[in-house]
């Protein structure tokens, strides 16, 4: 007896087109709605264009229309519309009925989960290509098609789909609950600054200077922030104008696209083992309960406890700047405790979770012992921090009224600058007690000093410092009352009060000449160069005061003011400034200068001098008047 043995090949499909047109038949809304309020933006272009005929456009300003719409307007509306398509292809997996059909149907998990992300793309990418094609169509129908940038901007949108759908994906695999998946989505994009801001915030009630830091630690793990940060757009100078635009970072939306395919890989791998009785459940996994459980606890505990403080402190502790560590904690404690008894009715699904919650309630309340403990000692050194002028690239101190700045090519002043800090630094307790005189003009002032470091690394470090400056610290030169004093009045600094930058390029100088009702006279707002050159020699002759640091008084002519306008070329292109220049009656080159070219009289200067006290006419020489500081 023979047996014949037929095999046969079985086939797996990946790809199911009947539930591939299901879902984008059934969708139809959601995508057509967007192509057709994308589709407003073209149709404006091509009635502006018909009703303009002779309108010159170029294909330079078609880039740079495209390039402007991919840095601004394409990752907040893709993230925002991501979301939208996952709830819609991934919406089955929050109803019991629901998934227990999907699964019935002769497709496997991963077929499933191969269609409906392909369909997901597929919802995302069609807005764009229906208004990028009509958008094309006008352009070249006109005759200001540029295709590189056509293809810059199809990448950036397939790069930024491929991040913010899979990112989406990924969340719709951990949670069961349809309401749950955009409040995850969101922690997902934001959780990492979030925390950065809320530990700087709690950092601010301890530490002395340390402070939100411009999310220079957690940017990365945030894609939206990251993409709005590194992904922007140039132009490349040319002799005479501004040239063609070009995109810069695009290779940062790649890398975060790359990220997205990841997503997808973990989200399908979710998908195989996620069980189909959790639809409904706020996480779809066991191992996630207790990460939701104490995450909740800790974002409550960082931002109900501290709303919780300064109520109380307002009315318990409204004397001091600096944070007690046990009410911040007791208030820490309460607020996570609710935190973590509000996600354990989330989870259970019920108002029963109190017996048996004792360790949860304990493990919640040594965790916000460790944390303010941990930041009130400073254990990872950041309010001791000061850095070596080695390690530093460039460093700028200043407060409301005044900048310094310095690099290594100048290393006395870089110098001077970080001792100041480091002075500071050790008169941190005398900051934090707080209890000096009050505000006096000339004897007690405060003033806001804000340190920004660029380091070496590629790293920025900013403190700021809210300080009390007395005039007997000052008479002190190791104090940093004494050190801001020299630093605020030596004549480096005060040169630079009337100096444009060295890689600056002087435009127009406007010389303002106000009447007793504070109004411009008759004197026509000019452009004259010549007046920079009076400033200079009045600088270098040491006729230009110091910034006043003790705010003793104001010795300038309140009645006439004078503008730089100046440019300084930076890597995208040329940047325009003003500096606002006090005029001194020491400054005699420079009121000459005035009074020759007609902007001021002698009669007016002598008679602003004798409101101030001074001579009874004409400029005076910079030894009979007092500079501010001195």
């Amino acid at each position: 007896m023979s047996w014949e043995v037929s095999s046969m090949l079985s086939k797996r499909s990946f790809f199911n087109r009947t539930l591939f047109r299901k879902n984008l038949t059934r969708f139809w809304p959601l995508w057509g709605g967007a192509a057709l309020a994308g589709s407003m933006v073209p149709l404006y272009l091509l009635l502006a264009l018909l009703g303009m005929p002779d309108a010159n456009v170029s294909a330079r300003d078609f880039a740079y229309a495209l390039y402007t719409t991919d840095v601004y307007a394409v990752p907040a509306v893709t993230a925002g519309y991501a979301i939208l398509c996952a709830m819609a292809v991934w919406g089955y997996l929050y109803n019991s009925r629901s998934v227990g059909l999907m699964h019935t149907l002769p497709v496997d998990r991963t077929g499933l989960f191969v269609t409906n992300t392909l369909s997901g793309l597929a919802m995302m990418l069609i807005p764009y290509a229906v208004v990028g094609a009509f958008s094309c169509l006008i352009a070249l129908f006109w005759g200001f098609f540029d295709l590189a940038a056509v293809m810059n901007s199809v990448l950036a949108v397939a790069f930024m789909t491929l991040l913010f759908f899979g990112l989406a994906t990924f969340c719709a695999m951990l949670t069961g609950h349809v309401f749950m998946l955009p409040v995850l989505y969101l922690l997902m994009n934001f959780l990492a600054p979030l925390l950065e801001v809320l530990v700087a915030s709690l950092s601010e009630m301890f530490l002395v200077g340390v402070g939100f830091n411009n999310f220079t630690l957690t940017e990365p793990l945030s894609p939206i922030l990251a993409i709005y940060h590194r992904f922007s757009y140039g132009v490349e100078p040319v002799e005479n104008g501004e040239g063609a635009p070009y995109l810069i970072g695009l290779w940062v939306v790649a890398l975060y696209a790359l990220a997205g395919l990841v997503l997808l890989a973990l989200a399908w791998l979710l998908c195989r083992r996620r069980h189909s009785e959790r639809a409904g459940d706020v996480v779809a996994f066991r191992w996630l309960r207790p990460v939701f459980r104490y995450g909740t606890a800790l974002l409550s505990g960082l931002t109900l406890g501290r709303l919780l403080y300064e109520l109380l402190r307002m009315a318990l502790f409204h004397y001091r700047d600096y944070a007690l560590v046990i009410p911040v904690w007791v208030c820490m404690a309460l607020a996570g405790v609710l935190g973590y008894y509000v996600a354990s009715m989330l989870l259970e699904k019920s108002l029963r979770v109190f017996r048996g919650s004792l360790p949860g309630v304990a493990a919640v309340c040594v965790g916000a012992a460790l944390v303010c403990g941990t930041v009130s000692m400073d254990v990872f050194g950041a309010e001791r921090w000061v850095p070596d002028p080695s390690e530093v690239e460039m460093v700028y101190l200043g407060d409301y009224e005044v900048q310094f700045s310095a690099d290594q090519t100048e290393p006395e002043k870089l110098q001077q600058i970080i001792d100041i800090h480091r002075a500071i630094v050790e008169d941190r307790n005398y900051i934090r007690d707080g209890r000096h005189d009050t505000y006096q003009s000339g004897k007690c002032v405060s003033r806001w000093i804000n340190l920004n470091y660029t380091l070496r690394n590629g790293r920025t470090v900013s403190r700021g410092y809210d300080l009390w400056v007395t005039a007997d610290r000052a008479a002190d030169p190791s104090t940093y009352d004494g050190m801001l004093l020299t630093l605020y009045t030596q004549d480096s600094t005060a040169q630079d009060r009337v100096k444009i930058p060295d890689n600056g390029e002087l435009r127009s100088v406007y010389i303002y000449n106000y009447n007793d009702n504070g109004e411009v006279t008759n004197r026509p707002v000019v452009e004259n160069l010549a007046v920079y050159d009076a400033l200079l020699q009045d600088a270098a002759e040491g006729n230009v005061p110091g910034y006043d640091l003790l705010r003793e008084s104001s010795e300038g002519y309140s009645q006439l003011g004078m503008e730089l306008e100046y440019r300084c070329w930076k890597k995208d292109g040329y940047i325009h400034t003003y500096k606002r220049i006090e005029v001194y009656p020491t400054m005699t080159h420079t009121l000459e200068k005035l009074m020759e070219l007609g902007y001021v009289t002698e009669a007016e200067i002598s008679q602003w001098n004798q409101e101030m006290g001074l001579e009874d006419s004409g400029p005076i020489p910079a030894d009979m008047v007092v500079q501010p500081g001195k």
